[in-house]
């Protein structure tokens, strides 16, 4: 079975230049095909012959794949278009129970997304304790909460923003990412 990448309908007005949203739709691109060539060739090589290049190509496969997936969530959080989050929603009164308000919610993944480092921040929802874990992923494949469904991502990878944003202005670039999220997209995931 091979993935198929996916298209998203980005408006012009995210606060991000079309440059940047198409250099980092590319990337994306890359690895949809590099998950496809890793496990085409995972799938050819099974037959244990060669089990150290098998599991080379399974320890990569887990980078490309979740590199494809969490950019699956960052450009669908941005289609349509900017739209509040209806605090009557589940991820709505989460948030409030959780947090006190949708503006305290936004402070702590500021203050996440202030790690120093590539990686992402991502919200995930804990169904047993009914609660949100905002959490620092590093890389693609490291630090993922086990069975945790994922809720919201802001990619911190220079390449999310360095053509609009300089380093030092990460912050700026999260803020804008922030206000053009589409939270109805986002408030589905739960």
């Amino acid at each position: 079975m091979a993935y198929i990448e996916k298209s998203f309908n980005i408006p012009n007005n995210t606060g991000l230049s079309e440059t940047q949203i198409q250099l980092h739709l590319g990337l994306y691109a890359g690895y949809v095909k590099n998950t496809n060539i890793l496990l085409d060739k995972i799938n050819a090589l099974k037959s244990g012959e060669d089990a150290v290049v098998v599991s080379e190509l399974q320890r990569r496969l887990g980078f490309e794949f979740d590199g494809m997936r969490l950019h699956e969530y960052y450009f669908s959080q941005l289609s349509e278009g900017a739209q509040a989050l209806d605090m009557d929603s589940k991820l709505g009164q989460l948030i409030t129970t959780q947090f006190g308000s949708f503006d305290n919610y936004i402070a702590d993944l500021k203050r996440i997304a202030s790690t120093r480092g590539i990686g992402w921040v991502i919200t995930y929802y804990d169904a047993e304790n009914n609660s949100l874990i905002n959490v620092w992923v590093a890389d693609h494949e490291l630090g993922h909460l086990a069975g945790l469904p994922i809720v919201f991502v802001i990619d911190l990878w220079e390449h999310a923003f360095m053509v609009d944003y300089a380093p030092a202005t990460k912050a700026d670039y999260v803020s804008t990412y922030l206000s053009a999220i589409n939270w109805e997209v986002v408030a589905k995931r739960i």
